[in-house]
């Protein structure tokens, strides 16, 4: 059990993150390498936090004061006894890794050879559903749900909650991208285009 709790905590959100991460950056008509790239590189940046989210846990736990009992649920709740923190740590580490790398891999090593986006993004999002629906699953279990309505209700909350921030993501990244390009803050002067420039301004001296 305390073992699925750790796979949970390291896996489910960060890999609607991921998500949404991946969509935006696609969103903006980043070529495949450069949305591989920010994929790996928001799987580093978001290594800190938890482990950091994991020392908190830990020290939270180890407090004292008057509500220490609910210090104790907490972390009991979310991965278990605290003897065993560090199976905890490797294994939530490890979910973290292996779902939070699974949407970049997936559109980086898809239809390699037609670069097809639209295609890329299906393979994406049909890869995360599934491994969001089974961490989903697994934090209902760990849960302790007794009914098959209670696992339908945690797939679903987590399976709208993906969608509408993929969906807000891939949105915002397009209209970002467009209103950059409307504004022309970062399009690029030609070299040839500065050397006629001086040229006419020598010229004219």
């Amino acid at each position: 059990m305390e073992i699925v709790k750790s796979i949970v905590y390291g896996g489910l959100i960060e890999s609607i993150t991921s998500l949404v991460v991946l969509f935006s950056a696609a969103a903006s008509d980043a070529d495949t390498l450069k949305i591989l790239v920010i994929g790996v590189a928001n799987l580093i940046g978001g290594l800190f936090v938890i482990c950091q989210n994991l020392v908190d846990l830990k020290i939270s736990y180890t407090g004292v004061g008057s509500n220490l009992s609910d210090q104790i649920d907490r972390y009991q709740e979310l991965l278990g006894r605290k003897e065993h923190f560090l199976l905890h740590a490797i294994v939530a580490l490890l979910s973290y890794f292996i779902f939070c790398l699974v949407p970049p891999v997936v559109y980086g090593f898809t239809y390699l050879k037609s670069d097809n986006k639209d295609c890329k993004l299906l393979a994406v999002a049909i890869a995360s559903s599934m491994c969001i629906i089974l961490l989903a699953t697994a934090k209902a279990y760990t849960r302790g749900a007794n009914k098959f309505s209670k696992y339908v209700k945690t797939v679903l909350f987590y399976g709208i909650a993906a969608s509408m921030a993929s969906g807000v993501g891939y949105v915002a990244g397009h209209f970002i991208k467009r209103l950059v390009d409307k504004l022309g803050w970062f399009d690029k002067i030609q070299p040839g285009h500065s050397v006629d420039i001086f040229c006419s301004d020598t010229y004219l001296l």
